[in-house]
């Protein structure tokens, strides 16, 4: 019988051993893979680092949004995009610009950034009807008649307005009289 069972146990004693075996074999390909792929995305990582550092800011015609994490204000970005380089704050236009942005910030209620994208955006939607008015024409003449007609609606809402206008073959002046008369009987 002890034969017989030093057999068994050496079969359960193998089997055991086989399992703690892989096991091992497996844990240790963990940590090998997780070595690797720690050492990739640190590779990564200093690239991108390195790429970023390296790189400079893109130039302000280079900017078709301004977004959040951008480095340059509203102002200067306005001013500037039609340019290979940005403008100073301390420019007198850029300074004009952000005192008309901050005027249309606060009849508008919404940001400086959000006005100037709208501006900007609504220049680059006429072009393509021909129709060529500046970003910087566009705001002054839309804070104007918001100053004139103590707008409620956002800006975005009359940017699309003054744009179906347009598009509608008005001519700046009568799209600014419809803008003026139909938002002038609605106030805060």
């Amino acid at each position: 019988m002890e034969t017989g069972g030093n057999v068994l146990n050496d079969r359960l004693s193998f089997a055991v051993a086989a399992r703690m075996s892989r096991r091992l074999s497996l844990l240790a390909l963990s940590l090998i893979m997780g070595a690797a792929v720690s050492a990739c995305s640190d590779e990564a990582s200093d690239a991108r680092n390195k790429a970023q550092t390296t790189t400079e800011a893109p130039a302000p015609h280079q900017v078709k949004w301004l977004d959040l994490g951008h480095q340059i204000t509203p102002a200067q970005w306005l001013v500037s995009r039609r340019e290979a380089s940005l403008r100073p704050v301390d420019d007198a236009d850029v300074q004009r610009v952000a005192a008309r942005l901050d005027a249309a910030h606060g009849v508008y209620r919404e940001s400086e950034r959000m006005i100037a994208n709208r501006s900007a955006q609504l220049s680059d939607m006429l072009a393509p009807l021909g129709i060529e008015e500046s970003a910087i024409s566009l705001l002054d003449d839309l804070t104007g008649i918001a100053n004139d007609a103590g707008m409620t609606e956002g800006f975005g809402a009359v940017t699309q307005h003054y744009f179906n206008l347009r598009s509608a073959k008005l001519t700046r002046e009568d799209a600014l009289a419809d803008l003026k008369a139909r938002y002038s009987g609605k106030r805060s």
